[in-house]
């Protein structure tokens, strides 16, 4: 039997315990495999002696102690096929925490909108001596609208290089529709995360945009919207599972830009942990949808 302390040992500590990554550790809470003593007031878990002994041996200790590291041995020599739902080798997720600046999922995860934003205001403020831009006071839910159809893009599609500007390029689909809502999920932070997570699950196309695709390449002056392509089909599977409300441009926390052009999707990145349009696209729509202020702050990264 591994010989553990009578202490309280956070998400990263039962990973190393197990030797299995972070993501096998939430999918145990999730699967209630793996129990949790407490959940701070912050939604981080910790876990005692027991929630681990009672993981690794749920028939109870019926025979001699033997180690994490003579079991794994063991299991390598009878050639046994580990069951991927106990134990998981993820070698795509990281486990170190991310600097202050990267957008942090739930519990130690690399991605925190908060303190990107926090860290994006700091560098505003020491980069010029305007007076720094106030957070955007959360309003309450007013009656939902029909959702409204706010404006419809079609325009060019110009790619560009870091360079200069190249011919016009016209796309299969430039045609975007904008729905604006609040969320009852909370903040920016939460909304993006859930966006990925169910879209992940469900296998659908997004793609963060302007404000917010901005600052997963570089930090940025703190905003109160996020903007995200889906496709036509999908705009009913977010309303529902981000639990959406629509509402004016003004009051709105997320606008869907609905569209199904294919270019969008398959030329996406990943930057952590989170899908953005393309930079070409990215310089596209600040240019044509965003304001001079976003576009100012784009020069470093699109040129």
């Amino acid at each position: 039997m591994i010989q553990l302390e009578e202490k309280l040992y956070t998400s990263t500590e039962v990973a190393e315990i197990l030797g299995v990554s972070l993501r096998s550790v939430y999918r145990y809470l999730e699967e209630n495999k793996l129990q949790a003593e407490v959940k701070t007031a912050t939604g981080r878990h910790r876990f005692s002696k027991q929630n681990i002994l009672d993981f690794l041996y749920p028939n109870g200790i019926d025979k001699p102690a033997v180690t994490l590291e003579e079991k794994k041995e063991t299991l390598g020599q009878t050639k046994v096929t580990l069951d991927e739902n106990i134990v998981e080798k993820d070698t795509n997720v990281e486990e170190t925490n991310q600097d202050e600046n990267v957008l942090e999922t739930p519990e130690e995860e690399p991605i925190d909108w908060l303190a990107k934003f926090r860290e994006a205001a700091k560098k505003f403020r020491e980069e010029s001596d305007e007076q720094p831009a106030a957070e955007a006071a959360v309003e309450p839910v007013t009656q939902p609208d029909e959702p409204k159809v706010v404006e419809v893009i079609e325009q060019e599609f110009v790619q560009e290089t870091v360079t200069q500007f190249s011919e016009p390029v016209k796309p299969k689909e430039a045609v975007s529709n904008k729905y604006y809502y609040r969320s009852g999920l909370g903040g920016l932070k939460d909304i993006a995360q859930n966006i990925d997570k169910n879209s992940r699950t469900s296998f659908l196309d997004y793609a963060f945009t302007l404000n917010a695709g901005l600052s997963l390449f570089k930090p940025i002056k703190p905003f109160s919207m996020l903007h995200v392509y889906v496709r036509p089909n999908d705009l009913s599977f977010f309303e529902k599972t981000l639990a959406l409300t629509p509402s004016e441009e003004s009051n709105a926390q997320l606008c869907l830009l609905v569209s199904d052009d294919n270019a969008i999707y398959s030329g996406r990145e990943e930057l952590h942990g989170l899908f953005v349009v393309s930079k070409e696209r990215l310089s596209h729509d600040i240019k044509t949808i965003g304001d001079g202020a976003l576009s100012s702050e784009a020069q470093s990264v699109l040129g």
